[in-house]
């Protein structure tokens, strides 16, 4: 798939190098079979891996979101942060990072979102992409009465939230190693034919020569038994 490996690959080990020489000890939770092969050879601490193939769903993005809440919460780590391949368009994604937890608020409430949708122009696919603005915070009216605890809400919707993000990054990843693949496969196509361009011009080249190679030598020869 071109560099859509080595591009997420050379991230992650920089980001690693940066909280090294800052004396931040950290390990690595990994999704992906590049990801795990690359790192588990070069010996990088490895907390867990996880294989998500082509159809990520939500219940393989619980069993890493729980995971990470888990490790959080006992007081393992600090702070978790996600290396994913954000999907822009069909010729471009970008190896980003987003921290995890813990949460921030403005993470939450001042973030749009993002709608793709699959089209064809001109024979060809391609995805439009759709930015919706930020939500209006709504007010609460006084008198509304919480059946529970709202910190106990907060805590019950918070880890769906995070399972929702983490999904949506896998599901991005995906679609920018099919994007990136797609390209390649267009690369390898436009490369094949003008391949064949090239050489049929050589073969009619060469077929040219010799047919008027050819014709010299039959007027040649008629011109000596003049």
């Amino acid at each position: 798939c071109g560099g859509y490996n080595s591009f997420m690959i050379k991230k992650a080990e920089s980001r690693y190098k940066e909280l090294e020489a800052q004396g931040i000890k950290c390990d690595m939770l990994l999704i992906g079979k590049k990801g795990i092969q690359y790192f588990t050879r070069r010996k990088y601490p490895i907390r867990k891996t996880y294989e998500t193939g082509q159809n990520p769903d939500s219940k393989q993005a619980l069993a890493i979101s729980e995971e990470i809440l888990n490790t959080f919460l006992s007081g393992e780590s600090d702070a978790i942060e996600l290396l994913y391949t954000k999907f822009i368009s069909l010729i471009t994604s970008t190896p980003s990072a987003r921290t995890l937890v813990p949460f921030s608020a403005s993470e939450i409430t001042s973030k749009g979102d993002e709608v793709f949708s699959l089209t064809s122009s001109a024979g060809r696919f391609d995805v439009e992409r759709e930015e919706l603005e930020v939500a209006e915070p709504q007010e609460f009216p006084n008198d509304m009465i919480f059946e529970q605890d709202p910190v106990q809400i907060i805590n019950a919707i918070l880890p769906l939230y995070l399972n929702g993000q983490i999904l949506r990054c896998l599901q991005e990843s995906v679609a920018s190693e099919l994007a990136a693949r797609m390209q390649s496969m267009q690369s390898a196509s436009d490369n094949a034919g003008d391949l064949v361009k090239r050489l049929s011009q050589q073969y009619n080249r060469a077929r040219q020569a010799s047919v008027t190679q050819e014709i010299l030598e039959i007027v040649a020869g008629a011109s000596a038994l003049e």
